[in-house]
């Protein structure tokens, strides 16, 4: 997996790339963890996410609450394999997902 950060219009944005799972969820998380630090806004660009496991499931929620009183967060290019996930789970009622 690979992690590309870099601002766009006031939000960092993350952009992962291959599965987000138990063996990579904790880069993830820390990515996320780091680009709060310096950001108010927080971007989610999934296009290049394959699969998501519980374990990434947690770093997002994670991710939302660490950004969700500052500007928040919002997921966008979320493919349909993954949208299903995020449906199955509740996310779509609980997080921003374009």
């Amino acid at each position: 997996m690979t992690i590309n950060v870099y601002e766009n219009d006031g939000s960092t944005v993350i952009a992962p790339e291959g599965k987000i799972d138990h063996v990579t969820a904790a880069e993830f998380e820390a990515k996320i963890t780091e680009a709060v630090k310096d950001s108010n806004k927080l971007t989610l660009d999934m296009a290049g996410v394959e699969y998501v496991s519980s374990a990434a499931l947690r770093a997002i929620l994670r991710a939302n609450n660490l950004v969700q009183d500052k500007g928040g967060l919002t997921i966008i290019n979320v493919n349909k394999k993954v949208m299903e996930i995020f449906k199955l789970t509740g996310f779509l009622e609980y997080l921003d997902i374009k």
